[in-house]
């Protein structure tokens, strides 16, 4: 199952809020064999939070980015050892299965990653130069080998390092062979008593048995032995070759520096990791760093994944979320002039000249015989009566009144009455913070070889603005300046009383505006509510005289 973001723009606005959610819901109950999430790129407006929080329900997923990461494509494993674990265990994994690395793990806190390179490096180096020395673990020896203790060891430590010895050879060169090692070894020895004997009175750490019969060890004391007695079922030669597989996996753990990887990281900072790592797979932390998720091998990056989208009440990529260009656009839902990205196949496109984004989100409910809960219904007829103020927007068109009082019969309300509950909670100028007043919806154009930014925000009340001018425009200056715009302007609209008021900063033909200059920099537009149809040609027009 395919999970696919349905997104508004940036900086989202009631209308691009409620049609990712309810285009999500439509889409949910049309497919089966996805999942729709709707998503937001940025925090909700008050007017928005107080909605979904009056009808219980759960907002869009908040999202930064849909960059490919590596949560994306890393592998949670489901072979893991011990690091007390021996070799024979990893061997008989890779024998059956295959696995690309296998996690080793210390009491739940992640050591290491083995590979069959790992494993091939093992057996490689033991093999080269001197005798070898092993990391015996006293509970591995069963593990890997059938017979039984008859001797257990007098001291409690279970962990030994010795090289193995074989009493195959006369007595006085096995006595020397032994005085040369540097640690006293292992002993695998056939029914020798002379052999047996001297081991016993050299102390070595332990005396392996092969080809015991039922009388075969009597006469030989045992009881001055301080170390372990082992009878094996398997003669000398398997003897041998399994106890070199009951050393502890930990052995194979190599002690260069393995880079960090997060489940957050981006795909190709990952990629790149691994690639000059030289190895199979890294291992994969959270976020923190400091917990074991899973891992990433070579395998993983073979394909990039991209994140599916739907977008809403948007179509260019300056609206759409960071990291667009690692998507994969699957559709366009929108009300505005199209200037689509390129994509790779061909999309389904529903576009029309309406007031609310919303209004056809609710069309396709209908075109597709679904109906609408009520739950859903508000939701949509929010984003629609916010979109078009209250219908009185000149954006407004018919099929958006027929769309809302549809939708308000669907939510058992009228439209008078949604409207005064949607707005009730409104604010003014002097109650919100200024800097998330102008970005929160903050659209940018270039027209003429101007580069210009227009943010609007619905308040209650246009009474505070004399009082709050000042503080207004010198932080629509500080955005002009930090944006690196021409102009930057803020539409301030009184959805109450269907006026306006226009913040400007300090541009050569600010004098152009047919509206009244009510102070410097502040002027009086009644009657506008529309960014898009009211204002934005006449701002065109002024750009061209």
């Amino acid at each position: 199952m395919a999970k696919i973001f349905v997104s508004g723009h940036r900086n989202p606005d009631m209308d691009s809020v409620a049609a990712a959610w309810g285009y999500s819901v439509l889409k949910n109950k049309l497919d089966e064999e996805n999942t729709y999430i709707p998503v937001i790129l940025g925090p909700m407006n008050k007017i928005a939070k107080n909605l979904f929080d009056s009808l219980s329900l759960e907002g869009p997923r908040l999202v930064k980015d849909v960059f490919s990461r590596v949560r994306d494509v890393e592998k949670h494993p489901s072979l893991v050892l011990n690091a007390d674990d021996p070799v024979y265990e990893l061997v008989n994994m890779y024998y059956q299965s295959s696995p690309s690395v296998v996690p080793i793990m210390d009491d739940n806190e992640f050591k290491g990653l083995l590979s069959v390179d790992e494993i091939s490096k093992y057996f490689l180096t033991e093999n080269v130069g001197a005798r070898p020395i092993y990391d015996f673990n006293l509970r591995n020896i069963p593990r890997v080998l059938h017979g039984f203790f008859l001797k257990k060891p007098v001291e409690p430590d279970i962990v030994f390092r010795a090289p193995l010895i074989v009493g195959a050879m006369k007595i006085d060169i096995f006595k020397k062979k032994v005085k040369e090692n540097e640690l006293k070894p292992l002993l695998v020895v056939g029914c020798r008593k002379d052999h047996i004997e001297f081991a016993i009175e050299s102390q070595l750490p332990g005396i392996i048995i092969t080809g015991v019969q039922e009388d075969s060890l009597e006469g030989i004391d045992f009881s001055a032995f301080k170390g372990f007695v082992y009878i094996s079922n398997k003669d000398t030669a398997e003897t041998i070759r399994l106890l070199r597989l009951a050393v502890p996996v930990s052995d194979l753990l190599s002690d260069r520096k393995i880079p960090l990887v997060t489940e957050d990281m981006l795909f190709d900072v990952a990629k790149g990791m691994l690639i000059d790592s030289g190895l199979r797979g890294l291992p994969v932390f959270d976020k923190a760093g400091g917990n074991f998720r899973g891992f990433v091998t070579r395998r993983c990056f073979l394909d990039k994944p991209r994140q599916k989208m739907i977008l809403v009440d948007h179509n260019e990529v300056g609206q759409a979320a960071v990291g667009i260009e690692d998507a994969e656009i699957i559709e366009i839902v929108d009300h505005h002039r199209l200037d689509a990205p390129k994509t790779r196949n061909p999309i389904t496109i529903i576009a029309s000249p309406v007031g609310s984004t919303c209004t056809i989100v609710a069309e396709q409910f209908v075109r597709y015989g679904v109906d609408i809960d009520r739950t859903t219904a508000k939701v949509l007829l929010a984003g629609l009566m916010s979109d078009t103020v209250m219908l009185k927007s000149p954006t407004t068109t018919s099929v958006d009144r027929i769309t809302a009082d549809r939708l308000a019969k669907a939510a058992d309300t009228t439209l008078e009455e949604f409207s005064r509950a949607l707005f009730s909670e409104g604010d003014s100028l002097s109650r919100l913070d200024v800097m998330k007043v102008i970005t929160a919806d903050f659209k940018k154009y270039n027209e003429l070889g101007v580069d210009f930014g227009i943010g609007q925000v619905e308040v209650t009340t246009l009474d505070d603005v004399p009082s709050v001018s000042e503080k207004y425009l010198d932080a629509l200056e500080h955005v002009r300046q930090t944006d690196k715009l021409n102009w930057a302007m803020l539409l301030v609209t009184d959805v109450m009383k269907d006026n306006s008021v226009l913040f400007t900063t300090d541009y050569s033909k600010n004098y152009r505006f047919i509206y009244e200059e009510k102070d410097k920099n502040v002027f009086s537009l009644p009657g506008v509510l529309s960014r898009k149809k009211q204002l934005l040609p006449e701002v065109l027009r002024v750009l061209e005289g």
